[in-house]
């Protein structure tokens, strides 16, 4: 089998030159598309303190649609993986900042707990 290939490109060496140009753009195209990095949905890897303090930092009521905003591209497009965990974590977020407008200015007598309210 071999050595039917070997001749084949004896007889007709331009094809093995295309050949190996062809092997070589598609190894270029390989190399230049995993280096781009242009794909706004690219993990973004953070602990868990560094996205909950991210979270923390927008002012405004956050919205589960929204995510954590990607340094490479600028855009709100970081989420966990797990959909029922980013959603209770934004609630869990939400509320908490609720809770703080609602104590806002609220004292507290040192070693006493706030009140707590039932659900």
């Amino acid at each position: 089998m071999f050595g039917s290939i070997r001749e084949f490109l004896n007889k007709s060496p331009w094809l093995g030159w295309v050949l190996a140009g062809i092997l070589l753009a598609v190894s270029i195209f390989m190399l230049v598309k995993g280096q781009g990095g242009t794909d706004p949905y690219n993990p973004i890897t953070m602990t868990r303190g560094q996205m909950d303090k991210e979270l923390r930092r927008k002012g405004v009521k956050l919205d589960v649609s929204e995510g954590i905003t990607n340094p490479k591209t600028g855009k709100p497009t970081g989420f966990l993986f797990n959909k029922t965990e980013w959603d209770e974590m934004i609630a869990r977020i939400n509320q908490e900042k609720e809770d703080a407008k609602r104590n806002k200015g609220a004292i507290v007598p040192a070693g006493k707990a706030p009140p707590v309210q039932d659900k």
